[in-house]
């Protein structure tokens, strides 16, 4: 027995391509823990691996072999995978080469995907960005393409229920109407779906063919209405709390809030969940609070004092 400060907890980091991996955070709580066991390999292999590259060797042929390690139900695994100069590597969402990779760059939590032999790396890919689409050769966005899982029966039907349920709280009486708004829903949905799967960038021209078909089946007011339910009204909810946390904004600066958050509920629309959608608003709450701050508002004082009025506030279960 030894003295281990830690303990440990379970958090789920989700990457691109399907693959979900557990990933252990420690605090300090000391407690009684036997010795634990060396890491073992796998007993089945799958197509990605990851979290933690714990040795990187280059070979004599230049390959390097990249030894990974995480934890999974308690247990320890490691596995090696090779990486070669035809692997594509994307750091924090830029095309790099596996020689231009530092000590410290290794250190980051990455994912590789492997071709059908289980070793030889196809993708080694640092942090969540999607892959810039436009930096790659077709070769590269065929291959990446035929690596993303394909669809599922249950995704596909998740995504006929989400715009049944879109549809229906538009309410229109026209089938034909309901029709053509439902194809444009299911094309974009797709689109975004498919890309967010294979790790690559949503093509631009998919955006601009969603807002183009809104606009010419759906009132300006139901278009914004949409975009709030596919957001899952982050934009609507987010500026109500501003006017609660400062009353007395003036006109212009509610009107600059909007516009701020207007940008960021467009860009999460080609998000496939919101996971991807909140880092989005909080690089734009961000901004928020600096334009605000800029205009003379003691945001700080601010939101303390509406932070302290909500936790004042008696629970639903004391009324």
């Amino acid at each position: 027995m030894k003295l281990i400060n830690s303990i440990q907890k379970m958090s789920i980091l989700s990457f691109g391509a399907g693959l979900t991996l557990a990933l252990v955070f420690f605090t300090t709580i000391p407690f009684l823990q036997a010795q634990e066991p060396s890491a073992v390999a796998p007993s089945k292999l799958s197509r990605t691996v990851g979290l933690d590259i714990v040795q990187h060797v280059v070979n004599p042929d230049n390959t390097i072999s990249l030894t990974f390690h995480w934890s999974e139900k308690g247990h320890d695994f490691q596995r090696t995978v090779v990486a070669t100069d035809q692997t594509i590597v994307v750091y924090n969402g830029h095309i790099m080469t596996m020689k231009d990779l530092t000590d410290d760059q290794y250190k980051a939590k990455a994912v590789a995907t492997v071709k059908s032999d289980g070793t030889t790396v196809v993708l080694l890919r640092f942090g969540k960005k999607p892959l810039p689409k436009n930096q790659l050769t077709p070769a590269q966005r065929a291959l990446l393409a035929s690596l993303a899982p394909a669809p599922t029966a249950a995704s596909d039907t998740a995504l006929d229920h989400r715009v049944e349920s879109i549809i229906q709280s538009l309410n229109l009486s026209d089938a034909e109407q309901s029709r053509r708004v439902s194809a444009v829903l299911e094309a974009d949905l797709r689109a975004v779906r498919d890309a967010h799967n294979s790790g690559l960038e949503l093509d631009p021209s998919v955006h601009q063919q969603f807002i183009e078909g809104l606009a010419a089946n759906l009132t300006p007011d139901q278009v914004e209405m949409v975009k709030d339910k596919l957001t899952l009204n982050k934009m609507p909810i987010t500026f109500k709390v501003y006017q609660q946390i400062i009353p007395n904004l003036k006109p212009s600066d509610k009107a600059r809030i909007l516009s701020l958050l207007g940008e960021a509920r467009e860009k999460s629309l080609d998000q496939k969940n919101v996971d991807e959608m909140t880092p989005i608003f909080k690089k734009y709450k961000l901004e928020i609070q600096k334009y605000l701050e800029s205009q003379g508002y003691d945001w700080n004082g601010s939101y303390k004092a509406f932070v302290q009025g909500q936790k004042a506030k008696p629970s639903p279960g004391n009324n």
